[in-house]
């Protein structure tokens, strides 16, 4: 468990999508921004566990990782830029944290989920990040002969990963209240532009990969 808090707690680009979601659209569509985080993470284990490690070693598939990676981070930076809403009182606040079917009628909720899944699946530094971890840690656990302790090992990293955002989630709920609104504007906007930054970062890494082919 507290490897799990461990890998999810540095700043990286699904911290930050947590941090803005939960600022300008409540506690829920925050939440499911980590939970989609969770299923990519999920996913990518298992398909390591299925031999797509030796893949991600090629070339190739790292260059279309830098790539997606670039797009995704940015395209969700410049959104952020472009389509901040309006910042909720409390009040208003309250009512969308008791009630999430309104936000889900809208697509919060499914846009939420789907951004963090598809930011964890296509970042490259954390699926290089999965793969050191399945291998100093994971690879020994599902090689064990007992399933089940395996089960309860790699069960325990993902509840690490799921209290950490619950715990930002939460923390970003409540913790906005003590900033004045142009504060919160500036926490978003600065969100905004480290995701951009991320993104680029993975262009200028793919154009080098490209030289480096060539």
């Amino acid at each position: 468990m507290v490897l799990g808090l461990s890998i999810a707690a540095p700043i990286g680009p699904i911290n930050i999508e947590i941090i803005r979601r939960g600022i300008y659209h409540g506690f829920w569509p925050s939440l499911l921004v980590g939970a989609g985080g969770m299923s990519a993470d999920l996913l990518l284990m298992f398909l390591m566990y299925q031999g797509l490690s030796t893949v991600l070693t090629l070339g190739g598939v790292q260059l279309c990782l830098m790539i997606l990676g670039a797009v995704i981070l940015t395209w969700t930076g410049i959104s952020g830029l472009m389509n901040n809403p309006d910042i909720p009182s409390p009040q208003e606040e309250d009512f969308r944290m008791e009630k999430p079917e309104q936000e889900n009628q809208s697509g919060t909720l499914l846009r939420s989920y789907a951004t963090g899944a598809s930011i964890a699946m296509f970042n490259p530094l954390n699926i290089l990040f999965w793969l050191g971890i399945y291998g100093s840690v994971l690879s020994d656990t599902f090689s064990d002969e007992n399933k089940l302790r395996a089960f309860i090992i790699s069960s325990a990293v993902f509840l690490g990963v799921g209290l950490w955002n619950l715990n930002l989630a939460f923390t970003v709920h409540f913790g906005k209240r003590l900033l004045r609104p142009g504060a919160v504007r500036g926490v978003c906007y600065g969100a905004s532009f480290i995701l951009i930054g991320f993104g680029l970062y993975f262009a200028w890494k793919a154009v080098m990969k490209v030289g480096g082919m060539l």
